[in-house]
């Protein structure tokens, strides 16, 4: 049985534009491949990482700190691949 795994992440939204339509759709590319769950909390609400409607209704700004959480057996590299994306990591 494969195990799985819970990884977590802060990140700071480094898009001037917020999370629109240009950056959602790299993510959603770069997310699929991965098994892992992504999830983006921001506000109260969250979000599929691999549903670019979903990431729309975030409605996340400029410097917006978004946690990125990820469940499966390649949750760290999904983690790392939306921090990467999206913004830099939060202390």
């Amino acid at each position: 049985m494969e195990q799985s795994e819970t990884s977590r992440r802060q990140v700071k939204l480094a898009y001037r534009n917020g999370l629109h339509l240009t950056p959602i759709q790299l993510l959603v590319k770069s997310i699929s491949p991965f098994m892992a769950d992504v999830r983006i909390h921001f506000d109260g609400r969250v979000a599929s990482a691999k549903s670019a409607m979903d990431l729309m209704l975030l409605g996340a700004t400029f410097g917006a700190e978004l946690m990125v959480e990820a469940n499966g057996s390649d949750a760290d590299g999904a983690v790392a691949k939306v921090a990467e994306i999206l913004g830099e990591a939060a202390d």
